[in-house]
């Protein structure tokens, strides 16, 4: 064998060899990155799985507020802060059901120095607790560079990180007043009514007054052989078909309320949405068994964007937002009063 054949033989081995050790290389990261992903996998699968259990505890910090939530001996939520506040459970069934499909879109080997994703200081997190005692715990940094994913890590690998889909994170955003359940107000029909009474904020200069305020009775005459005919009077005079009136009576038969503003409030707040000195309305009316009831709503000031006014109910300390134009017939006659008639 010439030199020249044993130098191309040995150039050969060590490209071959280059080689070798290339594709053992090519391999040992595709492995590493196999069993990463087989990891997440399993990960989000035992995640998956534990949040099909019923939980007992579901608590979170969305980034503007910590939220805390129990099932009781019923098996229904209750906000941990407020017991009696009633809870809608819809938004936290959302959150469960995402729990239960949480899937990785991408796993990835845990970094070293966690602010490179935010997870340092986490922009939200989420701790689930099931009957047994297995807690999940979540935690999401930053928004990937698309918007949509999170980078998130969980507990129960302390290997990887994960990128999952935005979706829990938007979940967890709602404000707790927006799970209220809102309450159902009486339907207020005219041949129902006995009795309209508007007491009107503090004035000094009133037609009527009782404490200072101006006071202003509607009071219903039905017929006796047709309950559903209904005249009006105020002050003796008839305004049955007085345009204030009509739409007075068109505005409280479709009352509404838009969102619970505060449960519990200060007297500070209550004060600052104006129940210091509200508008009072009350309605005499009979149900549909024909019992005599009465409702009682106290209309506060205007909010800050000026789409409605604050309310409360009776003696319920509970302030709920009432749509604006709603309320513009009734405000007019607590603050003006029946027109004398011509």
């Amino acid at each position: 064998m010439t030199w020249k054949e044993k130098r191309l033989i040995t150039v050969l081995s060590i490209v071959l060899a280059v080689l070798f050790a290339a594709v053992l290389i090519v391999l040992s990261i595709r492995y590493r990155q196999a069993r990463a992903e087989t990891d997440g996998q399993t990960a989000m699968a035992e995640t998956a799985q534990l949040a099909e259990s019923d939980y007992v505890n579901l608590a979170y910090d969305n980034g503007s507020a910590y939220l805390a939530f129990a099932l009781d001996t019923e098996g229904a939520w209750y906000w941990e802060n407020e017991p009696d506040f009633p809870l809608d459970d819809t938004q936290l069934r959302v959150i469960l059901t995402l729990l239960r499909t949480l899937r990785p879109q991408q796993t990835l080997d845990r970094p070293e120095d966690l602010s490179e994703c935010g997870l340092d200081a986490p922009a939200a997190s989420l701790t689930a607790t099931a009957p047994d005692g297995g807690v999940l715990t979540i935690a999401m940094g930053n928004a990937t560079t698309d918007g949509n994913s999170r980078y998130a890590d969980i507990n129960s690998d302390s290997e990887h990180i994960y990128i999952i889909s935005g979706d829990l994170y938007t979940a967890m955003q709602t404000p707790v007043y927006e799970m209220c359940r809102l309450p159902e107000l009486p339907t207020l029909a005219e041949a129902q009514m006995l009795s309209i009474t508007l007491q009107g904020p503090k004035t000094e200069q009133a037609d009527t007054e009782t404490d200072g305020r101006r006071t202003t009775v509607l009071t219903a005459v039905h017929a006796e052989d047709d309950a559903a005919s209904v005249s009006w009077r105020a002050g003796g005079a008839n305004i049955t078909d007085d345009a204030s009136l009509r739409a007075l009576l068109e505005d409280l038969a479709a009352l509404r309320v838009t969102k619970c503003v505060d449960w519990h409030p200060s007297n500070e707040a209550a004060v600052f949405c104006g129940f210091d000195d509200p508008v009072t309305l009350t309605v005499s009316y009979q149900t549909d068994s024909g019992a005599e009831t009465s409702f009682e709503m106290k209309v506060g000031t205007q909010n800050m964007d000026g789409t409605g006014r604050y309310v409360r109910f009776g003696e319920e300390e509970a302030i709920y937002l009432m749509e604006l134009e709603l309320l513009d017939p009734l405000m007019r006659l607590a603050y003006q009063g029946m027109d004398e008639p011509a």
